[in-house]
């Protein structure tokens, strides 16, 4: 059963109980209203025939000039009276009863129920329904010639009864023809409030299916509507995961395939002149060398590969602790470090240090191998006599280091690949300098656990600027 069917009919139930509950409760209390008032009636009539019947002996004593009257007589005269009132009103006929014995009744049909009465206080009342009618029967002792009797009155009620059968009746049709328009009217609202549900529902579907760029029409600010917003954010976030997770399944399958093949040159070099070695009888000792010069080179160039690997795997999973540095007395260290290199590749370092003061939070190491990588990458992109700038400024609370060279430069839709692993410009030239294309990966992976990243700017055949941006740490003593 679906969800608007069971709310449908869990809805018209209620509806329906409460519908008839109310109305059944409120004919039930206008019933009530009726009887109390007929009793009221029926009491007040009762005493006014004791009283008229008193009364009419005592007449009747005076106008014959006795003192008493015989039994005969005063049943007589009783007879009399309450015959003219069985004429005047049909729906009372009264009972006279005298020593617990039936004197005249005006119900015979009621014989039992009245003769039970007598045994009860005067002016009870009980309800009887005999034969398709309803009476109600009152009771009360009465002293008449001085001798004790008691009157029954029997007031037909019958029209309150049949009055609230009416009702009840005109009730029960009325709750089912309410309980059917209000069931056409539920239906419509059910089916146009749950729009939105089905919509999601089938937008779900289509999600499942692989269309992850569907979205739900959001409207209103109900509860579904805030449901619709949910899955929209759902639903953003599982496309912008899946197209992440593609992008690392391709990257891994470049990542592999470009491993590979950075290995299957040094291993065919390797192989080939270790294999020329071992079968050739006569080689001279120029060849030896140069075969020996080979196989060293590349088997430094696969060392370096691997380590270059480890450190890439390493970083991934690195949680630094970084050190306060002061700017100038790190950089004036490595500058040091650096000028040897420099005046080995015949090329000529340009530093700018900040004037001033300044700090930083790093791990001393791993900067030192983010700068060394751009400095290499640098000499790789330069010609001989040409000048390599390192700048680190130090303003508004940040310190900037840029390594900016006079190379080659690079084609601007080339910059975002930069970084990738194994990526190069020039193949050739990366194998000849010994390299793998996995220092700006180095670098970039090492910005990242500082809280940065690289920023590369490039144009052909004037030169190349990387740098990266860290938060300066004031000096608090």
């Amino acid at each position: 059963m679906k969800l608007w069917q069971k709310i449908f009919l869990l809805t018209l139930a209620l509806i329906i109980v409460v519908v008839n509950v109310s109305s059944l409760a409120l004919i039930n209390n206008y019933h009530r209203v009726a009887i109390e008032r007929e009793q009221i009636n029926a009491l007040s009539r009762h005493e006014q025939i004791v009283g008229e019947l008193q009364n009419l002996i005592i007449f009747t004593q005076l106008n014959e000039g006795v003192i008493t009257l015989s039994d005969e007589d005063t049943l007589s005269v009783a007879y009399e009276m309450i015959k003219r009132k069985d004429h005047a009103d049909a729906t009372l006929r009264p009972s006279l009863f005298r020593d617990g014995a039936l004197v005249f009744s005006g119900l015979l049909n009621l014989l039992e129920e009245e003769s039970e009465l007598l045994g009860m206080p005067d002016y009870s009342s009980v309800i009887i329904h005999d034969d398709g009618k309803t009476y109600l029967l009152i009771v009360s002792s009465t002293i008449l010639n001085e001798r004790l009797y008691q009157l029954v009155s029997s007031t037909d009620i019958s029209s309150s009864y049949a009055l609230f059968q009416e009702g009840f009746n005109q009730v029960r049709i009325i709750g089912v023809v309410a309980a059917l328009i209000v069931a056409g009217l539920l239906q419509m609202l059910m089916r146009g409030v749950l729009i939105p549900l089905r919509d999601l529902s089938d937008k779900t579907r289509m999600i499942a299916g692989g269309n992850l760029n569907t979205r739900v029409t959001v409207a209103g600010h109900d509860e579904v509507a805030e449901v619709a917003r949910n899955f929209n954010t759902m639903a953003d976030a599982i496309e912008h995961n899946v197209l992440e997770l593609e992008k690392l399944a391709e990257s891994r399958r470049v990542f592999i395939g470009n491993l590979a093949h950075e290995m299957k040159t040094p291993l065919t070099s390797i192989l080939g002149f270790a294999d020329i070695l071992r079968i050739k009888r006569e080689v001279s000792d120029d060849d030896r060398i140069n075969y020996a010069n080979v196989i060293v080179n590349e088997t430094k160039r696969l060392q370096g590969l691997s380590g270059k690997l480890m450190e890439l795997l390493t970083l991934g999973n690195l949680s630094i602790v970084p050190v306060k540095t002061e700017v100038y007395t790190f950089f004036d260290e490595l500058i040091t470090t650096l000028q040897p290199i420099m005046k080995n590749h015949k090329m000529e370092l340009m530093v700018r240090l900040p004037s001033k003061t300044a700090y930083i939070n790093i791990d001393r190491e791993l900067i030192k191998s983010l700068i060394f990588n751009l400095i290499d990458n640098s000499i790789k992109a330069s010609s001989p006599y040409s000048m390599i700038h390192l700048n680190v400024i130090a303003e508004n609370d940040r310190v900037t280091i840029m390594v900016i060279d006079e190379g080659l430069g690079i084609p601007e839709d080339q910059i975002p690949m930069l970084t990738e692993p194994f990526f190069s410009l020039d193949k050739a030239r990366t194998r000849k300098h010994g390299g793998a294309g996995l220092g700006l990966a180095l670098c970039s992976e090492i910005a990242a656990v500082h809280d940065s990243q690289l920023q590369i700017t490039s144009k052909l055949g004037e030169g190349t600027c990387i740098s990266i941006v860290l938060d300066e740490v004031k000096d608090h003593g």
